[in-house]
Formats: C-alpha cells, structure tokens, sequence
C-alpha cells in the first residue's frame, strides 16, 4: 500500500509518526512521555449526547435558524476547517455502553458494560459490574504521556467511581446518570436544579403554571409536565436560570481547566461532557426562539408503522403516534437543544483561539449514538437505522490533517483513543479494538473493514421480557444486522434500502452475502450468557471431521474454511446442512497449514410478525424463530493441523469466568475470592451456571452464610435458579428478621413472594443448607434438611441458569458445599 498520500497529511509530524507502531504503555503507575524534541499537542473531544448526523449543517440538514443560520453554525465551521467522517458509527445505540467502548477502544462485549443499568443498578455505586479489568479509560493513556487530563460532565461509564476507578482523569466533575456524591449536577442546590431540568421528583407530575405562574402564563392550563414528554408543546426548561444549564455549566468548567494548564504551560487532554439534546427536548426561550415550529420538515415515514406495520426490529415504546404540528413543535425543540450544544462548541473553540493555543490542539465534535427523531415514526435510538446508530464526527488537527475533507469509509467511535494517541504521539495499547483513522483520512483505509454496534436491551416488540443480543456489521457495501432469534436484517448502503425498510435479507439472491457477513459480525462477538456452540475436529483418512452442538430444532448449518484467521478471507466450503457433523474431503483440507474453520447457524424461523393493529411490517416473511436459544449460532474457529490423528475441541472460554466447588460459572459483578471448597462473594456479584439447565427436574442446593449482611430487606445473599435475565429468575434467601422467603422476580421490581416462612432463631450470619427441588412449575424449598416452603407456579421460568446474587451492600457472604442434580 502507498503512504505517500498519508505522508502529504502528517508532514509535519515526520517519517516517524507516519510509521509509528502502536506499542504498549508501561506498567502500572509508569509514565511514557513523547520522544524528545516533540512538540506537545492538546487535545479537546467534546462528545454530546443523542445528536442525529444529519441534524447538522455540515450533514446536509434542511433545517434553518429563524436568522438564516445552519442549525449548527459551529460544528460546521470546526468540520470546514477539518475533516467529517459520513460513515462513523456508535459502537451501541444506548449511552453507558456506548460510551464505556469509546473510553476504553473496546466494543462493548470486550468491555462486559453491557447495559444502560448493569444488573439493575445505575452506574458508580460500585467498581464492577462494569468495564472489566486490566482495561484501561482513555485519560490514562494520555495521563502517562505526561498530559494533565480532565473529564468534565457526562461520561456514564460503569466502573468510575469517586474514590476509585478514575478512568485516568486528573480532574473529575459534574457527574450525570451516575452515582457520584460531591462532583454531581445533583450537588446544586440540593439537587433541585437537577430535577428541573430532568423533569422528576417534585416537577414529575405538575402543572407548568404550578411550577412558575410567570413563566408559563401562556401555557395551557391543565398541562403537566408528565404529558409533554416529547416537548409537542414547545415549552421552555423548568430551570430557572441558564448559567444553572447543565451543558453551561460544562462548558464554563471545561474552560477554566483549558485556562488553568495554557498558564501553567501544561499539555492538557480533556473530555467534554455535553448532555443535550437528549431528552427532554428543553432549553430557555433564547433557544427556542431559534426555531420556527411549523418550518420543520417531517419525515415522510413519520406515519407509517401505523398502517404498514410495527418494524419488529425496535422496541415498542419507541414507536411513537405523535404527527404533524405536534411533531414540529417537537422536532423544533430538538433542534433548539442542539443549537445550546453548538454554542457550548463554539466557546470552547474561541476561547481557544484567544488562547493562541487553537492550531496546536486537537479538537473533535461527536455524540454517543444518534436519535430517530421521527424517522419512520421512531424516537430515541435503541436500533441500527442510521438515525440512530450513525454519528456526527469532525475532527481538526490543522498541522496533520486536511481542511475540508470529508471521509465515507466505515468508522467507529472505538477508533478515538489510537487516532488521537497517534496525532500526539502518545503510546496505545496493542489490544484496542479500534484502529487510527489517519489512514482512512489518506484515503488509504482497509477497503474490506467491518464495524460494528452491538444493543442488549428489554423490551423488544418481539421478545420484550429478553435482554435481546443485537449486532451490526457495516462495510462499504452492505449493513448486517443480527437479532437474536429473529430474522437477519441487510441492507444496500447508497440505496434507500434503508428508507424503504426494504429488507435483502428476504430475497434469495443476497444469500450467499448475507452468509458471510453474519460470519463476519458473529465470530469474535464474545458474550457469557450467550455463549458460543461447541465443537470438535479430527483429521482422518478421509479429511477434516467436523462436529458441533446443535444450535436449535431445524437450524441449518454453513461450514466456512480460510487459511487465515480472518474471517473475511474465508470461503463457505458447505451450506444448509442439517447433521451436526461434516467432512471436508476437499484438496484444501490436505494442505500444508495450518486451516480454519467456523460452523455458522440459521435458525428456523416460522412465523411472521403481526402487531397489535394486524399489521405485518414485513408480510407473510418468516420473522421469528418459535425457541430462544442461551447459545450464539456460530463455534469458535477451529483451528486445524491437516495431520493424520490431528483432534481438536473447542469450547467458549468465558470473558468472567471462575471457578470453584468443582464447578465452572460465570459472573456479572465483583470477582469471587476462594473460601474451603466455595467462595467468598462480595456485593454486587451475580454468580452464575455458564449453560441454562435443561427444563425438566433440577436440584440445587449449598451452604450459605452472609457475615455481613446490608442493611435493607434484601441485603442478603440468595440462592437463584432459573435465571433467564436479571429481571427474570427465582430467589431465595434468609432475611435478618428469621424470615425465609421464596421470590419470583419478573421485572426490575424486587419481584413476587410465592412463600415466606418465620423461622424461629434463624439467621443469615449462620451457616445453613438451602435447597431447591424444582419439577415442572412445583417448587420445594428445604433448609438444613427440613422442608420449609412450597410453591406451585402457574407460569413458570423454565430452564435457565442458577447460582447465587449478592446485592451492592452485602460486604461478605460465603458458599460452600454445592450439589446439583
């Protein structure tokens, strides 16, 4: 490949950071520092939240400021004097994920943050669940090349804490959705501004005219603030002051950190934490007064769901009625929320400029995911349409980078940590899994690239009790997108596949693409609940003997071979088996390296889907499959020797799996510490069978203790089975009062006592023996030997995993002894 046109855009960086090779930081509490002689760069990244692409200017929004202005005057003027990518994508259509990847260089299956709320709970509370260790936030990696660094306002990632994981941030202020005491919003006067402007607690339910009577003296009467959830109104915010702004506030602190280090002289990197134009859509007049309402264009899909049909690929809830002038006067808020966000941009670039320091930093402008804003009658994001997994990014370096250029090739907001450690020369780890996009800037990017999007959320329109595992694999071509136990979705990009929901995935001649691009998206996605199918190689007489787990009733099977380990390089040597065994017998599999293989699944599907109107979105398509498997539909690769005898199996390795009571599992929270022949959990911890039982008869017993109980109701360790997703799954436990209790937990709430029983002298701190015979809905519930409790269930949770949850304020609890049957 030629580097002279990426040599032409780092000119003044020289040969060597044009070759520089992304190699490891040093050890814990070491500091690298850029060569001798190099000249510090700053670095600015100011990330927002929710910001659709193509409501910026500089993305060819139609939209106008009652002045004539593009609605984002700013960020366009910072991408005319850098460079905009059309083609970066969220690494997850859903805040704490999304931005947990891009702090870290990982997808979010790499990370295991997987969710807005990790095992229910809002992040900060503990250091884990969340980003799992050994991976480092992105401060560090500038924070070790002598850069001061600072997070100021949303960050969002599970695993900061306050006095604890710092993600490398020297400076750490005005927390948002996280759980952060003393450098929150939430500290502003008692936390009352922050009610405001998210619009809960005391300002929930009311009148706007009972919250301020001047104010809101034009606004109908009898509305409240809980019927204006989309702003159809066009109401300014409950916050009474703008210097109270959440977004102000951000930005007047982000400037005083950049003031701070140029006359200390100090290289500095700093995140900028923007939260609007997330919901709710409301600013002061000032904003508003941007916008005229009945200018704002509408989706021509606004309506359609309504007579075409639910898309089955989003959650319900997303599917919204709202049309016409009620959907302007939304869409008008939206727009004036993000034109706070370009004045916030536009400060911060021109405090820079007065600062003579705006030619020697980096400067970028992007969001954590994207927002439906009325595209196909959706809002918020929570899919893979491009309005919402598809984000604005502008970046300026002008001493690196081109003026006015725009770049299409695929990108992903993991790309930031070694695109900005290559422009400043500071050291990235080899195991990021992005890559520097100053390639792609030279119009030298890796033709054949995938990115990626991953979504694991309730509330799918067609499984809405499961944590439903989504997927995107995007390239130049195609968008590739996986739903658990559903049909496949893909799409033409440059077509208006994607407007028309005109889904390839249906039409027999895209097959053979589809296929691989869902090898592609499947093969390194590494998920412990849904963990990979196993396998088996031997070579014999007659070849490669392949056999592996069956992925559901009347899936079909493709068996894919390459002589790299690159998946995209691989050919599909079989197709549509339906035996779980195959022999290559083909001149390949006798040659001399090393080859492999992967097995990818289809499921069967049978059904298509029709909403609640009557309505089938996609027709008499199939769209559902009739089983949910705990399995993704793909083996590892297989790694094959083509030597006579050669035998391989291969089996998912989970990415949190320990062991102990000579048993293996799994577990979603704080790591268990070895105890006699158990544990020693510690809150939060859920600790967990690596496969679902099989449904049928179960036996599951150990001796528990919690020596350190919390001190609500459920702070106690409970023994769980059944467990389908962590708002699904039965409990029991021993309650500080002797009260021993059988629950069936169905939704985020505590869940249902089916049986409770007062046990005289009884008490979590001692040692007992708890047992759970469960056959069929009937549910016997024993304690050190004796029958205790009985339950029969109606609606049972059939099958799933079992184990043992330990809630954040438990500081000790101990297993040991475990039997199952």
């Amino acid at each position: 490949m030629k580097k002279s046109g990426r040599r032409r855009f780092l000119h003044t960086l020289g040969a060597a950071v044009a070759s520089l090779a992304l190699a490891p930081l040093g050890g814990a509490g070491g500091s690298t520092v850029p060569r001798p002689g190099a000249r510090r760069r700053n670095v600015i990244l100011i990330v927002s939240d929710e910001h659709q692409a193509a409501a910026c200017g500089c993305y060819g929004s139609l939209v106008r400021r009652v002045d004539g202005l593009s609605p984002t005057p700013y960020i366009d003027a910072l991408a005319a004097s850098g460079v905009r990518f059309d083609s970066m994508y969220c690494p997850a259509p859903l805040c704490a994920p999304s931005r947990a990847a891009y702090m870290t260089g990982m997808y979010p299956h790499t990370t295991t943050a997987l969710h807005h709320k990790m095992q229910t709970r809002e992040a900060g509370h503990s250091r884990f669940p969340g980003v799992r260790e050994g991976i480092l936030g992105m401060g560090e990696y500038f924070r070790r090349a002598g850069y001061k660094t600072a997070a100021i306002g949303k960050v969002h990632v599970h695993g900061e804490q306050v006095a604890g994981w710092d993600l490398g941030f020297d400076e750490r202020a005005l927390r948002f959705y996280t759980h952060a005491p003393g450098m929150h919003y939430d500290d502003l006067k008692g936390g009352d501004v922050s009610d405001r402007y998210r619009e809960r607690g005391a300002y929930d339910a009311p009148t706007y005219r009972s919250v301020d009577p001047r104010k809101f003296a034009n606004t109908p009467a009898e509305l409240t603030v809980k019927q204006n959830g989309l702003n159809q109104h066009f109401q300014e915010t409950l916050v009474e002051h703008e210097d109270e702004m959440f977004d102000h506030l951000v930005t007047e602190r982000s400037v005083d950190f950049i003031e701070r280090k140029c006359a200390a002289e100090e290289p500095f990197f700093i995140h900028v934490g923007l939260e609007k134009p997330h919901r709710p859509w409301t600013v002061h007049k000032k904003f508003l007064d941007r916008f005229k309402p009945a200018d704002m264009p509408l989706p021509a899909t606004i309506a359609e769901w309504m007579t075409k049909g639910i898309n089955p690929f989003v959650q319900q809830w997303c599917h919204t009625p709202l049309t016409g002038d009620e959907a302007r006067n939304s869409i008008a808020a939206y727009y004036a929320c993000a034109s706070q966000i370009d004045d916030c941009v536009g400060r911060i670039v021109e405090r820079c400029r007065a600062l003579g320091i705006l030619d020697d930093t980096v400067i970028v402008y992007t969001t954590d995911h994207g927002e439906s804003l009325y595209e196909h009658g959706l809002i918020e994001k929570h899919n893979m349409l491009d309005p919402a997994a598809r984000v604005p990014f502008v970046i300026r370096a002008p001493w690196a980078l081109p003026q006015g250029r725009a770049c299409d090739a695929p990108a992903s907001l993991v790309d930031l940590i070694p695109t900005l450690c290559e422009l400043t020369q500071s050291p990235a780890s080899p195991g990021l899994e992005g890559v520097s996009l100053l390639p792609a800037i030279a119009g030298e990017a890796d033709p054949d690239r995938l990115v990626f999007s991953e979504f694991y959320q309730a509330g799918s329109v067609t499984r809405r009790d499961e944590f439903l595992p989504v997927r995107m694999g995007l390239n130049r071509r195609h968008k590739f997108v996986y739903t658990h136990a559903a049909a496949d979705q893909l799409y033409e990009r440059g077509t208006d596949d994607e407007t028309l929901l005109r889904n390839r995935a249906f039409e027999p001649a895209y097959e053979a693409t589809l296929s691989h691009l869902k090898l592609c998206t499947l093969h390194d996605w590494e998920l412990d609940e849904y963990p990979m199918l196993n396998a088996s190689a031997r070579v014999g007489p007659d070849g490669v003997r392949l056999a592996w787990e069956a992925a559901a009733p009347l899936a079909r099977y493709d068996v894919y071979r390459g002589e790299s380990t690159d998946p995209r390089r691989a050919t599909r040597v079989a197709a549509g088996l339906s035996e779980l065994a195959w022999i290559d017998a083909t001149d390949g599999a006798a040659s001399g390296g090393v080859l492999h293989y992967w097995v990818l699944a289809h499921y069967h599907l049978d059904r298509p889907f029709v909403d609640h109107r009557g309505n089938a979105r996609f027709g008499a398509n199939p769209v559902l499959s009739p089983v949910f498997p705990r399995t993704l539909p793909i083996t590892p690769r297989i790694d094959v020797e083509p030597r006579l005898g050669f035998e391989r199996v291969v089996a998912y390795q989970p990415l949190l799996g320990c062991a102990f009571g000579g048993l293996d599992w799994i577990r979603i929270g704080m790591p268990p510490a070895p105890f006699e022949d158990g544990a020693l959990l510690a809150g939060p911890v859920t600790v967990l069978s690596p496969r679902e039982i099989a449904a049928g008869s179960f036996v599951f017993s150990a001796e528990m203790q919690t020596g350190r109980p919390g001190p609500g109701r459920q702070d106690h360790a409970c023994l769980i089975f059944g467990y389908a997703t962590m708002h699904r799954y039965y409990s029991v436990g021993l309650r500080r009062d002797g009260t021993f209790e059988l629950r069936k937990k169905t939704a985020a709430r505590p869940g249902e006592i089916l049986a409770a029983k007062q046990i005289p002298g009884a008490s979590p701190g001692d040692w007992h023996r708890f047992e759970v015979r469960f056959a069929n809905g009937e549910i016997r519930v024993s304690l050190d030997g004796e029958p205790v409790l009985a339950a029969t269930d109606a609606a049972p949770h059939r099958g799933g995993r079992f184990g043992w949850d330990v809630p954040l304020h438990v500081a000790e609890a101990r297993v040991r002894a475990i039997r199952t049957a």
